[in-house]
């Protein structure tokens, strides 16, 4: 098993998506003082932890992605990676997570778990409902909290969950275009997401929404921050927002890649920019 196929797996790469608002949990409960020992230990914690989801979601979902011939080479699908090993990778990054939780402190430690029961109900989700995708991005949104908690563990303030709010739709918005060229398999395999349910225009518009409440959560942060460069840094946000919908056309599946990754890569990272720079004057 290669170093690859294990980045692949837990798809590495998409912590550019949670890393950033876990961090701007923190940063908000900074207050404004440099928490280096505990950074480097969030750090930890939400990469483990996006390894262990990602694990779990693999696992629970293997039974589909071996007929979905978009994931054919997937690891597990392709048997790069054996079902033992799949598992073995799972433990040890739920145990690393725990391990990382318990040196933030005791009351993240005690809430880890109920962390990795969303992990395991969000595979599950698209068998249940069309709207598993509000329940990913909150699963991923409870990073926002987490990270804020393993500051400072008392009740947070009501910034925390406007971002874990903006957070949730932002990532539900985007994963309906995700979904997208697994329509017809997932309609065969009677999963379920909103393109399923509505077909591809009423999801488009569903995440169109999403997306339209996304930008009018970081608006209401600024009227919290009340940080000119928060506002200024608030102008490519809602660009890119609005960038990943104009490009997507649904029979070019390049523009599906453009709109999911390039443009949502950059947003949680001029986000977090702009929260270290309202906290840290």
């Amino acid at each position: 098993m290669k170093v690859r196929d294990i980045t692949e797996f837990i798809k590495l790469e998409h912590t550019v998506f949670d890393l950033p608002f876990v961090y701007a949990g923190a940063i908000i409960a900074s207050g404004g003082t440099y928490y280096i020992l505990k950074y480097i230990i969030i750090l930890i914690t939400a990469t483990s932890a996006r390894g262990a989801g990602m694990s779990i979601n693999r696992i629970l979902g293997l039974r589909y992605d071996r007929i979905n011939p978009r994931k054919k080479d997937w690891a597990l699908v392709a048997g790069r990676m054996r079902m033992r090993d799949a598992y073995i990778l799972a433990g040890s990054l739920i145990g690393l997570f725990e391990i990382s939780t318990y040196f933030l402190n005791m009351t993240v430690f005690e809430l880890s778990p109920i962390v990795i029961l969303f992990f395991i109900a969000d595979p599950l989700m698209k068998r249940i409902t069309c709207w598993r995708h509000l329940f990913m991005g909150f699963t991923i949104g409870l990073g926002v909290l987490g990270g804020f908690l393993a500051i400072t563990p008392v009740y947070p303030p009501l910034i925390i969950y406007l971002v874990v709010l903006a957070s949730t739709f932002w990532i539900a918005g985007f994963d309906i275009i995700y979904t997208i060229p697994d329509m017809d398999y997932d309609r065969k395999n009677n999963l379920k997401t909103l393109n399923v349910k509505f077909g591809l225009k009423g999801g488009l518009t569903i995440s169109n929404l999403f997306h339209v409440f996304t930008m009018a959560l970081f608006i209401c942060i600024a009227l919290i921050v009340k940080n000119v460069y928060y506002d200024i840094l608030l102008v490519p946000i809602i660009g890119l927002i609005i960038y990943q919908h104009i490009i997507i056309n649904p029979s070019n599946l390049k523009t599906i890649r453009v709109s999911f990754f390039n443009a949502n890569s950059f947003i949680g990272i001029i986000f977090l920019v702009g929260m270290i720079i309202s906290f840290y004057k």
